[in-house]
C-alpha cells in the first residue's frame, strides 16, 4: 500500500518547479527504497546516498531511512542515525521511537532501551500502541520480564501484536505457564490471537508434551481459520512430533499446501527425535526432489542422521554441499560434521575441519572433538585437546567435564575435581554423576559417595551410578540402604537401578532372600522382562546357587543379549551341569549369536569341571579357527586348569611354555594344586618356589607346599616352610563358612565356639558322627596337615567350618528344607564325603559353594560334581 502511494506521489511531482522537484523526488525515492516490500542492501545504499545529498532532511526522510535500517537489521547505522536526529534538534515522533526501539530489541541493549523509555515518557509517546509494543519487545528480548510486563500493564491500548510480543517473550524464555495464562487472558479481554500468537502457544504445549491441550488448541485454530497459515501449520506439526504423535504430524504435513523450509526441517528433526532415522532420511530426499532450498537447519539435522547411521560417504557428500551453499562457517553445521566424522571413525577429517577454524570454535565444537577422540580410543589426544582448550580461554561446560571424566586412566578425576567445584558444576546431576562414576571405576567409592551427596537434584542416573559403585565394591548394606532411600522419595527406580541392586545381591555374602525381594519389586514395577534386569536376575540366581530359577529366567527371556547366553553357560558350568552348558553353547551357535572370549571361558569351565579334556581341546580349536578369537591369558589359564585337574600335567606345562607372555602366579597356583592332588611333589616344589619368588606375600603357595610335605610325611620340610612364613610374616587365610537363616547370615570358623547355640551345634555334630560311622564312614586324616595323633586329627576334621555351618542349619531350619553354605576356601575331600552322607541321612539338599564351584548334594547322597571336585 505504501509503495503504491509513493509511486503516485512521484508522478504528481512532474508539475512542480525544478528545485523543489529534485528535493521532493529525492524524498520520494528514499521512501520507495526504504518501504519496498523486499529491501535489498543495494536499495538501502541508494536510499542512504540520496539522503546524504538531500539538503531538505525533514522528519519524514529521517523516519523512512531509520525504518529501512531497522528492517534490514543494520542496527549500528540505525542507532547512529537516531543519535544524529536527536542532536540536530529535529522534532521526534512515534514512528521514529518505534523504529529505534526495534533496533534496541535486536541489540538486546538494556541501557539503550531504558534511555529510550525515559525519552518516550518525556515526550508522552507511551500512549502510542506501536511505541509501547516496541518497548515491551525491547525488555522481553533482554530477559527483563518485570519491566516488560509493567510497560504492558500500563498501556492504555493494546493490539494483537502487543499481546503476541509479550507472549513470545515469555515463550522464548520457557515461562510456559505464563504464556498459557496470557493466551487465555487476551481472549477474555476481547483480543483475538493471530497466527503468530497461536504459534507461540503451540510451541509451549510442544515443549510440555501436552498432547491433550494441544489438540484443544488445534480445534481453536481451525475454528479461527488459521490452521492454513505457515507459522501455525509449522507449530502444529512440531507439537504433534514432540508429543510422539508422528502419524498426526505427517497427516498435517501432507495437507499443508505451502510448505516452507521450516516445515520440512520440522519433519526431519521430528522423525529423528522419535527414533525414526530412516523416515527422516526419506523426508530429506523428498525435500530435495521438491527443490526446496536447504537451510542451515536442514544440513545440521541430516548430518546428525549420518552420525547415527555412521555413513561416512554421505557425510562427505553433505560436506561438499555445505561448502557449495556457503554454510561451512556456520558453527552448528561445522560441529555436526565433526561429530559425524568422529562417529564414522574419521578423526583425521574431523581434526582437519577443526583446524580450518583456527581452533577458534566455541565450547560445543571443542567438546565434540574431545568426545570424538574418546569414542575412537584416543584418550591421550582427548586430554591434550582439553588442556589446549583451556589454554585458548574456552571455558568447559558441563558436557565437556562429563566427557573428559571418561578418559581414565589418562586423566584422573582428581585432576578436574577442583575445577568442577570452582565452577559449581559438581552440584549438576550430569557432571556429578560422571565424576562419581569415574571415582567408582578407580575403586574410590568413599569419594564417589561424597560427590553423590553434593548433587542438588539427583536424577535416576545418579542413583543408579552410585548403586553400581556399591555393587562393584561389594558394599551390600550401603547399596540396600540407598535403594530404600530411593524408593521412599519421589524418584522411581528404573530397569538400570534394579539391575544394579540385583548385581549387589549376587555377592557371596548377600542374602538370597533380598535378591528374591528385588525380583518381586521388578515384577511389580513391570520391568522384570527388561533385558538388563532379566540378565541381572539370571546372573544373581546362578551365583546364589539357585540354578533352577536362573534357568527359568533364561527360558522366559523374550530377547537375549550376549550377557544372558554367557551367564547361562557359566552358571551351568559352575553348578556341575556341563552338558547343559554345552547345549546352550550349541544353541547359541545355531542361532548365529556372535560369541566373545567370555563365552569360551564358560565353555572351558564346563569341560574342566566335568573332566572333558577332548571336548575342551575341540572348543579351543573352534574359538581360534572359526571365531578368530586370539587366546588371552584367561583362556590359556582355563586350558592349564583343564589339563591339571585331569592329571595331564605335561600338557599343562606345554601350554605354559607356548604362551606368548610369562605365566602369572594364578596359573602356577593351579599347577601347584594339581601337583598336590596327583602327588607330584618334586614338580610341586619347583612350582611353589616360582610362585614364592613372584609373590612372596602370597600365602597360597606356602600353604600348598606345606600341605604336600605333610601328606608325604616330610614334617621337617613342612616345618621349614612354616618357619619361612613366620619370618616373612605371611598369614594363612582362615577358612570361613557362611549360612543364611531367616535373612540373617552366620559365619563359622573351624573349631568355632562363639555362636550362642554352640552346645546344640556340637551335640548335633556328635549325633551325625555316630550315624556316619554306622554307615561305614572312616575319617580320611590325610586332610589334617598337622603332626598330631589320629584321634586329634579326627576331632579337627569334625570341626571344619562347613560342618559347623551345616549342623547349625539342620537345627535352625525346618526339616527337609535345603541348605546353602558358602566357603572361602576349597572343600576338603573328607568333608565332601561327609556332606554327601549327611544329605542322605537328613534327606535334605545341601548346596556348598567353595572357591572353585557349586556342589549340589542331593538327598540320595550324590554330588553334582561327580566327585571331580
Amino acid at each position: 500500500m505504501r509503495f503504491t502511494t509513493t509511486i503516485w506521489r512521484h508522478q504528481s511531482l512532474q508539475k512542480l518547479k525544478h528545485k523543489p522537484r529534485i528535493h521532493a523526488l529525492g524524498a520520494t525515492k528514499i521512501r520507495i527504497y526504504c518501504f519496498s516490500t523486499s529491501i535489498s542492501s543495494s536499495r538501502l545504499y541508494n536510499a542512504h546516498n540520496l539522503f546524504d545529498k538531500n539538503p531538505d532532511r525533514n522528519l519524514e526522510n529521517y523516519t523512512s531511512l531509520l525504518f529501512g535500517f531497522s528492517h534490514d537489521g543494520r542496527t549500528q547505522e540505525a542507532t547512529r542515525l537516531f543519535l544524529n536526529i536527536h542532536r540536530s534538534g529535529s522534532e521526534l515522533d512515534c514512528s521514529i521511537f518505534s523504529s529505534v526501539l526495534k533496533v534496541s530489541a535486536t541489540l538486546c541493549d538494556e541501557l539503550l532501551g531504558r534511555q529510550l523509555h525515559c525519552q518516550c515518557v518525556k515526550f508522552g509517546f507511551l500512549d502510542d500502541v506501536s511505541v509501547g509494543t516496541s518497548l515491551v519487545d525491547t525488555y522481553m528480548k533482554g530477559s527483563n520480564f518485570n519491566d516488560g510486563r509493567n510497560v504492558f500493564e500500563e498501556m492504555k491500548e493494546r493490539n494483537v501484536v502487543t499481546w503476541t510480543t509479550l507472549i513470545s517473550g515469555y515463550a522464548r524464555n520457557s515461562s510456559n505457564e505464563e504464556v498459557l495464562t496470557l493466551f487465555m487472558r487476551m481472549q477474555e479481554e476481547g483480543t483475538q490471537p493471530n497466527s503468530f500468537t497461536f504459534a507461540a502457544a503451540l510451541g509451549v504445549l510442544a515443549v510440555e508434551g501436552a498432547g491433550g491441550r494441544g489438540m484443544q488448541a488445534h480445534t481453536v485454530v481451525v475454528k479461527n481459520g488459521l490452521d492454513k497459515t505457515i507459522p501455525v501449520s509449522n507449530a502444529l506439526i512440531n507439537l504433534y512430533l514432540k508429543c510422539g504423535n508422528v502419524g498426526k504430524a505427517r497427516v498435517l504435513f501432507d495437507k499443508t499446501e505451502v510448505k516452507s523450509v521450516v516445515t520440512w526441517n520440522s519433519m526431519i528433526s521430528g522423525y529423528a527425535a522419535n527414533g525414526l532415522d530412516s523416515e527422516a532420511l526419506r523426508m530429506f530426499y523428498a525435500m530435495r526432489l521438491n527443490h526446496v532450498r536447504l537451510s542451515e537447519s536442514s544440513f545440521a539435522s541430516v548430518i546428525k542422521l549420518c552420525a547415527n547411521f555412521k555413513e561416512l560417504k554421505f557425510t562427505e557428500q553433505l560436506h561438499c554441499s555445505v561448502v557449495k551453499y556457503g554454510f561451512l562457517f556456520d558453527q552448528n553445521i561445522r560441529t555436526a560434521l565433526m561429530v559425524a566424522y568422529g562417529k564414522c571413525s574419521a578423526m583425521l577429517d574431523a581434526l582437519s575441519l577443526f583446524k580450518e577454524s583456527g581452533f577458534l570454535g566455541n565450547v560445543v565444537s571443542w567438546t565434540a572433538m574431545i568426545s570424538g577422540f574418546l569414542q575412537n580410543d584416543g584418550k591421550e589426544e582427548a586430554v591434550d585437546l582439553f588442556r589446549e582448550m583451556k589454554r585458548k580461554g574456552v571455558r568447559p561446560n558441563e558436557f565437556t567435564y562429563s566427557v573428559i571424566l571418561t578418559a581414565l586412566p589418562v586423566m584422573s578425576p582428581s585432576e578436574v575435581h577442583a575445577e568442577i567445584v570452582k565452577t559449581n558444576y559438581e552440584r549438576s546431576s550430569t557432571v556429578g554423576t560422571a565424576l562419581l562414576d569415574a571415582y567408582v571405576k578407580l575403586g574410590e567409592v568413599d569419594e564417589a559417595a561424597k560427590v553423590f551427596s553434593g548433587i542438588e537434584d539427583k536424577d535416576i542416573v545418579a542413583w543408579s551410578a552410585m548403586l553400581a559403585g556399591y555393587a562393584q565394591t561389594g558394599e551390600i548394606e550401603a547399596a540396600i540402604k540407598m535403594f530404600r532411600e530411593l524408593t521412599k522419595g519421589r524418584m522411581k527406580p528404573n530397569e538400570f537401578t534394579l539391575s544394579s541392586i540385583l548385581n549387589v545381591c549376587a555377592a557371596t555374602t548377600a542374602s538370597s532372600g533380598q535378591g528374591k525381594q528385588f525380583h518381586g519389586f521388578a515384577v511389580k514395577s513391570s520391568v522384570d522382562s527388561s533385558l538388563c534386569v532379566s540378565s541381572a536376575l539370571l546372573t544373581m540366581y546362578a551365583k546364589k546357587g539357585d540354578i533352577e530359577s536362573a534357568e527359568e529366567v533364561f527360558k522366559r527371556q523374550r530377547e537375549r543379549d550376549l550377557v544372558s547366553w554367557n551367564s547361562m553357560i557359566s552358571g551351568y558350568a559352575q553348578h556341575g551341569q556341563a552338558m547343559k552348558a554345552l547345549d546352550v553353547f550349541k544353541e547359541m551357535k545355531k542361532q548365529k549369536v556372535r560369541m566373545d572370549g567370555v563365552t569360551f571361558i564358560g565353555v572351558f569351565a564346563a569341560c574342566t569341571h566335568a573332566g572333558l579334556v577332548e571336548e575342551g581341546e575341540k572348543y579351543f580349536d573352534i574359538m581360534v579357527r572359526e571365531n578368530k578369537i586370539t587366546p588371552t591369558k584367561e583362556h590359556n589359564s582355563c586350558m592349564v586348569d583343564l589339563y591339571s585337574r585331569a592329571g595331564q600335567l605335561e600338557k599343562a606345562m606345554k601350554v605354559i611354555e607356548n604362551m606368548p607372555y610369562q605365566a602369572g602366579s594364578t596359573i602356577w597356583r593351579t599347577v601347584l594344586g594339581a601337583c598336590r592332588v596327583h602327588k607330584k611333589t618334586e614338580l610341586g616344589r619347583l612350582v611353589a618356589e616360582k610362585i614364592i619368588e613372584m609373590k612372596p606375600e602370597d600365602s597360597a603357595a606356602y600353604v600348598l607346599l606345606s600341605n604336600m610335605y605333610a601328606e608325604s610325611g616330610d614334617w621337617q620340610e613342612r616345618a621349614k616352610v612354616r618357619k619361612l612364613m613366620d619370618e616373612r610374616k605371611v598369614k594363612k587365610e582362615a577358612g570361613y563358612s557362611w549360612i543364611e537363616v531367616k535373612n540373617k547370615t552366620y559365619a563359622f570358623l573351624a573349631g568355632d565356639r562363639s555362636h550362642p547355640l554352640r552346645d546344640q551345634i556340637y551335640m548335633k555334630l556328635e549325633d551325625l558322627s555316630a550315624r556316619l560311622k554306622d554307615l561305614g564312614y572312616e575319617p580320611d586324616t590325610s586332610y589334617v596337615l598337622q603332626d598330631i595323633d589320629d584321634e586329634l586329627k579326627e576331632a579337627v576334621l569334625a570341626q571344619h567350618s562347613e560342618r559347623l555351618a551345616i549342623a547349625f542349619g539342620l537345627i535352625a531350619t525346618p526339616k527337609g528344607s535345603p541348605l546353602l553354605i558358602i566357603k572361602n576356601l576349597r572343600v576338603c575331600g573328607d568333608c565332601h564325603v561327609v556332606i554327601k552322607l549327611i544329605a542322605k541321612i537328613e534327606e535334605r539338599e545341601i548346596v556348598v559353594r567353595d572357591t572353585n564351584r557349586f556342589h549340589h548334594f542331593s538327598s540320595d547322597g550324590v554330588c553334582s560334581c561327580g566327585d571331580f571336585w
